[in-house]
This record gives C-alpha cells, sequence and structure tokens, in this order.
C-alpha cells in the first residue's frame, strides 16, 4: 500500500532507490553503533552481489508492478514467494522433488488468474503481472542464497551490505531510464516513505531474516501467506479498492496452492 501512494508523486525506481538508500544508512548507523562485525569475505563477496542482483532488482520490479496493480492484488502474487522458493531449492538440490508442489502450482497459477480478471477485468497489464511475478521469484532466490551460503552473518550486517549494492542497480536503472528524480512535496509521499524506511524495510528486513536464521525456510516462508490478508484489508479502508467475491475466490485458491505446494507436509 506505501509503495502504491508513493508511486503517485515519484517515478518506481527513484521511488524505490529513495527507500532503500535511507534503509541502508540507517543500518550501517546500527552496525557501527552496536559494533557489529562484518562477515568473512566469502560471506561478504555473497551478499553484495545478492544484495545488487536479487534484492535491486526484485524491489524494481516491484515498484514497477504496483505503477498499474492494485495493492489487493499484487499482494496476492507476492504470497507466492513461498511456493517459488521450494521450486528455487529444488534446483539448487536442498530439497527433493514433489507432485504436490507442481498440484499446488497448477491450483495458485490459477487463482492468480481469476483474482487478476476479478480485479481488472478484460483490460490486464500484463507487463506489471509479469514484473510482480518475476520479482517474486527474484526475491525467493535471494532467501534461498541467504539461507545456504551466509547462515551465520548478523541480520543488520547482511541488510547493510545487500541494502547498499541494490540500491547501486536501482539508482543506476533509474538513470539510465531517464526518470525524473524529483523531491517528495506531497504529505501523503512523505507519510508513505517514512513508513516503507523504518516499519516497511529496517524493523522487518532484521526481524525477517533473525526469523530465517532460526527456522527452516518453509516455516519462514509462512509469513508471507498473510500478506493478501493485510495488503486487501488496508486496500480497501485507504484506497476504497473494489473487492469481490471472484477476487477471494482467487485469493484462496493462490493460498491453497501455495499450502499445498510448499507448506504443507508430505
Amino acid at each position: 500500500m506505501a509503495v502504491r501512494f508513493s508511486n503517485v508523486e515519484l517515478a518506481p525506481f527513484w521511488g524505490a532507490t529513495i527507500r532503500l538508500a535511507a534503509s541502508a544508512l540507517l543500518f550501517w548507523l546500527i552496525l557501527f553503533l552496536w559494533q557489529i562485525a562484518l562477515p568473512q569475505k566469502r560471506d561478504t563477496l555473497v551478499l553484495l552481489v545478492t544484495g545488487f542482483f536479487t534484492v535491486g532488482i526484485s524491489f524494481g520490479l516491484y515498484y514497477f508492478g504496483f505503477v498499474r496493480l492494485q495493492a489487493s492484488l499484487g499482494s496476492v502474487i507476492v504470497a507466492l514467494g513461498p511456493l517459488m522458493t521450494f521450486f528455487l531449492a529444488v534446483l539448487h538440490g536442498l530439497e527433493s522433488f514433489r507432485w504436490q508442489s507442481l498440484v499446488g502450482g497448477v491450483i495458485a497459477l490459477a487463482g492468480i488468474s481469476i483474482a487478476a480478471r476479478a480485479q481488472l477485468g478484460a483490460d490486464i497489464p500484463m507487463l506489471s503481472l509479469v514484473a510482480l511475478m518475476t520479482g517474486s521469484a527474484i526475491s525467493a532466490e535471494g532467501n534461498v542464497i541467504l539461507k545456504t551460503y551466509s547462515p551465520k552473518s548478523d541480520p543488520v550486517a547482511t541488510n547493510a551490505l545487500t541494502l547498499t549494492t541494490g540500491v547501486l542497480f536501482l539508482a543506476l536503472t533509474s538513470f539510465l531510464l531517464g526518470e525524473p528524480h524529483k523531491v517528495p512535496t506531497l504529505p501523503a509521499t512523505w507519510i508513505a516513505i517514512t513508513y516503507t524506511i523504518l516499519p516497511g524495510t529496517v524493523l522487518m528486513f532484521h526481524l525477517y531474516l533473525w526469523i530465517l536464521l532460526r527456522w527452516s525456510a518453509s516455516a519462514t516462508a509462512y509469513v508471507v501467506m498473510l500478506f493478501p490478508i493485510v495488503a486487501t484489508t488496508v486496500a480497501v479502508v485507504l484506497m476504497g479498492e473494489r473487492i469481490t467475491r471472484s477476487f477471494i475466490l482467487g485469493g484462496a485458491l493462490v493460498l491453497t496452492g501455495v499450502w499445498i505446494g510448499a507448506l504443507m507436509k508430505r
């Protein structure tokens, strides 16, 4: 929801740059004040590369997708994350293939189709839809890499490194695309940016990595299942988005597919 408000005044990649740059500065400040050590050289390199590609690209695609897609529908698409994480873990050799995951994937895609048509009708911005799905997949890949190659890094150091190189990608892309680089003027934009920086990035990223270091990747993915519930409720209250029975059915199918494919036991 905050991204949607930010996109009203700011170009998508520039808005994402502002958010991640401020968040990275706060993480570096916390790191120096608490005297937190950086991880070993190999882990540091992995985190820097991961941040540039997975964090930078995924955030850019999220912001781009939310220019035209409603928050309620976008959050349902982002909820595919656990299912994508599982399939990527299979490709990495961390998990074994399960037929129930394929069934769950088919159910989830059917739910996306129903939810998209319910919210957007026949005029579906396919580029925005693909951008969000791709961003979710890239973010899932980043989670697999973090879980595999940097299991002992402090969450503050991890976020400081990944967000810093993610900002480099976003800023570079913003300038290459010729986006306007304006300072926000609307109060709603400042409120949205403040929210995305403090609770939406610094607090959320820290807590998510803290959990990821202590739980399995599958268990951590449970939190994503709450995204559509929260986002849809807030979208109705703050932006007056229309929620139909068909959208609820589609969203329920997506969550069911994710549950069957990624979270349910054999």
